[in-house]
């Protein structure tokens, strides 16, 4: 979560309750030591639920109202029973403009803005990354949404011609309904820890490390922005792109309506995004996660579902990697793939 300070419902006001209080605050105003938790507080689970709103409702904007300023319905309800480029490329066009508008607008507000130099000092990681890394994980950041489309797609033309259930009314199960909204990031955090965790080296000894070689092959292209910014957020090869957006298939696998497995693109998307900028608050930095880039070894998942606490490996500073794993080659020091040079300075996350 962002750092210290910030209301529990600013989710739902950004980017206009970010950008206002980064404005007002006083110019000798000193950030707090960024600090991490293994898991949530009261106050963090509100905040978690407020940003679960915002996907949830950013979906069903893009399911009951997007459509029908091109005079069209979602295609699920029907036109995605034939594969044709004219549904196909308003998805796909959606998450590009979506993309770019989110994620360009927030690194170019934090990082080049006239106000850079104000919030220079709420930077985790005091050094910014190059150009040349904002440049290349903004493409890289492009294909995933591209994989997030080719997922819906999929999804759209299986609902429309009868291979999934497909629920049309929200008003058959309200409760259910608006239970899974709210608590949409948390039911699927344990399949973004699943799939996260498989890619790092497992450190065994018994049988062949398959997370080492997945770890060299995919992931390890999340990894070359060792300083990320929002851009940085679905910096990932197709394999993992594909696989993280597929957390979309956990409200299919239930029947449930189609804005909900969209609500999970939008907050896996956004989630990544804006958990991913760098900043505390009032930035929406992810301290929890930042440590991950920095140690490699250790907060494989979120402290929505507390899996790192459960399973060992929470770790809030880099003496606590050591101490996972006990001796064990582990954190940066065993990182043997190339990250961005200029994310290497002087900066550090301790």
């Amino acid at each position: 979560m962002a750092g210290s300070g910030q209301p529990w419902f600013m989710p739902l006001t950004w980017p206009v309750g970010h950008v206002s209080t980064a404005l007002t605050k006083p110019e000798d105003d000193e950030p707090s030591k960024p600090t991490s938790t293994p898991y949530l507080d009261l106050t963090g689970n509100f905040t978690a639920m407020a940003a679960a709103a915002r996907s949830w409702t950013l979906a069903y904007l893009c399911i009951y109202y997007l459509p029908q300023q091109f005079g069209q319905v979602y295609p699920a309800f029907g036109p995605a029973k034939e594969f044709t480029p004219d549904w196909m490329f308003h998805i796909i066009a959606r998450n590009l403009l979506a993309t770019w508008i989110i994620c360009g607008f927030w690194d170019w507000f934090l990082y080049f803005s006239p106000i850079q130099k104000k919030l220079h000092k709420y930077k985790m990681n005091p050094v910014y990354p190059s150009l040349a890394q904002i440049k290349h994980d903004a493409l890289v950041t492009t294909s995933a949404s591209c994989a997030a489309g080719g997922i819906e797609i999929i999804l759209c033309h299986l609902w429309a011609t009868g291979k999934l259930t497909l629920t049309t009314s929200l008003s058959e199960a309200p409760y259910l309904n608006l239970a899974m909204a709210l608590m949409l990031t948390h039911y699927r955090i344990p399949h973004f820890h699943l799939i996260h965790r498989a890619m790092h080296p497992w450190k065994t000894t018994n049988f062949p490390d398959i997370g080492k070689f997945l770890y060299r092959q995919v992931h390890s292209l999340h990894h070359k922005s060792y300083n990320p910014t929002a851009f940085s957020g679905t910096n990932m090869h197709p394999v993992e792109s594909t696989l993280y957006y597929s957390a979309a298939l956990i409200p299919v696998a239930f029947g449930l309506h189609p804005v909900h497995a969209l609500g999970v693109i939008v907050d896996c998307a956004m989630g990544a995004w804006l958990g991913h900028d760098g900043f505390q608050w009032p930035g929406s930095g992810d301290y929890f996660h930042m440590l991950h880039h920095k140690h490699f070894d250790c907060n494989y998942g979120a402290m929505h579902v507390p899996l790192d606490w459960l399973f060992g490996t929470y770790a809030g500073s880099k003496e606590e990697v050591s101490q996972i794993w006990k001796g064990k080659k582990a954190g940066e020091e065993a990182n043997d793939t190339p990250v961005h040079k200029s994310s290497l300075k002087e900066g550090k996350v301790d």
